[in-house]
């Protein structure tokens, strides 16, 4: 086959919209970057006219990614490829700048089997050759709710990020907020930070709001788990970050299950870029869950023998991880114990324990940004360097990928 072609038997009618899956709220359902004939063919769409709060702008793929790396992205996304070099590339980039659970479709002036295939491969849910009709909208617009109908683009989950400290007071929970913020407000990243401590977490606290109640009603009930009810029991910190925490009595006996757990974050990764979450030390089910499905395991220690031992614990536990569940481990607060701490060469030649990122002390700083409700890492110096290698390290970007406990030959 030489060239791409849609018959016209392939055309799908479009479904009553009652009947479309229920939409995350905050995102329009429909954005479409085009040029002026295909704007006039969308807007004339019964389809596009039902769904009503669309957004259509003049422009191809190139304006979609300026647009959308400061905007929130849509639930279908028509993005215009013609006379772009790079196709491929540049859907690429797009991915980069759009939300997990977006699908996009592409509309272009090259009849070419080959570049539909790349396409495809890149992600996207569908490739048109202009002329637009009509019909091809209907299509294209058409609800998937269908298994395997969703392009590879509309399957993208967020990376979950799961930090403990190995042991108390190793300083976990001020890692995972200033990661969290830093991701948020430096790399313009959609963030949900999730504190599972709901009665001693300290994420709230740090960040100087107060919990919205109902976390701890959403555990107890999964089934009820949607985006919309997250939507609600989610406390903002700006524009990007969004926090899920308690402060439930102490005095009461709290359980939730490990399948709750999965519920929660197939639907928080579904949303957010990253997922950050704040484990607490408890061999609980439901926290050991968190940590075995997470794409990535942060292991927070210092430099006392006791975080040592527990470090070694740890390693026994969990092993090295996988491609697709790695375990990283930070050493925190370098330098406060001085003399006395365990050096670092010891850790390695000794133990075979080899930090994948090291956190400067700061402790002037920190208490300042404590005592002010504010965060460390938004002053630049040594501790938002360390946090930004940190950010880096997540996002598998860094130069070399090493395990966090083989020493260095």
């Amino acid at each position: 086959m030489d060239a791409f072609e849609y018959s016209s038997n392939a055309l799908l009618i479009p479904t009553p919209i009652e009947n479309a899956p229920k939409l995350p709220a905050g995102r329009l359902p429909l954005m479409a970057f085009v040029d002026g004939e295909s704007e006039r063919v969308l807007n004339e769409s019964p389809v596009q006219q039902a769904l009503g709060r669309g957004l259509i702008m003049r422009g191809g793929i190139t304006k979609a990614i300026e647009y959308l790396g400061a905007q929130r992205s849509p639930n279908l996304l028509i993005v215009d490829i013609s006379g772009v070099d790079l196709p491929v590339s540049q859907v690429n980039s797009l991915a980069d700048v759009c939300e997990p659970g977006v699908t996009v479709i592409a509309i272009g002036d090259r009849n070419d089997v080959g570049l539909y295939r790349d396409l495809i491969d890149a992600g996207v849910a569908d490739y048109i050759v202009k002329p637009l009709t009509r019909e091809l909208v209907a299509k294209a617009l058409a609800p998937r709710t269908a298994p395997g109908e969703l392009g590879r683009t509309g399957l993208k989950l967020g990376k979950m990020v799961a930090f403990i400290g190995v042991r108390g007071g190793a300083g976990a929970t001020t890692l995972a907020v200033n990661l969290s913020w830093y991701l948020a407000n430096r790399q313009a990243r959609r963030v949900a930070l999730v504190d599972l401590d709901l009665q001693h977490g300290d994420c709230a606290l740090a960040l100087n709001i107060k919990p919205t109640a109902g976390f701890r009603e959403a555990l107890a009930n999964p089934l009820r788990i949607d985006n919309l009810l997250l939507e609600r029991i989610m406390t903002p910190h700006g524009e990007r970050l969004f926090v899920l925490s308690a402060e439930e009595p102490l005095h009461e006996h709290l359980q939730f299950t490990a399948g709750a757990v999965d519920t929660l974050f197939s639907v928080l990764r579904s949303q957010f870029h990253y997922v950050i979450v704040d484990v607490p030390r408890n061999p609980a089910p439901p926290y050991r869950r968190a940590l075995d499905i997470a794409d990535l395991r942060v292991f927070v220690g210092d430099q006392t023998m006791r975080s040592v031992r527990d470090l070694v614990r740890q390693r026994a536990a969990f092993g090295e991880g996988s491609a697709e569940h790695r375990s990283l481990f930070v050493l925190n607060r370098q330098g406060e114990g001085g003399r006395h701490a365990v050096p670092l060469k010891d850790m390695h030649a000794v133990l075979q324990l080899r930090p994948n990122s090291v956190i400067p002390f700061q402790p002037a700083l920190l208490t300042a940004a404590s005592t002010n409700g504010q965060v460390a890492v938004a002053r630049r110096g040594k501790f938002a360097d360390a946090v930004a290698g940190l950010a880096l390290e997540l996002s598998g970007r860094t130069r070399e990928r090493r395990g966090w406990w083989r020493a260095k030959k």
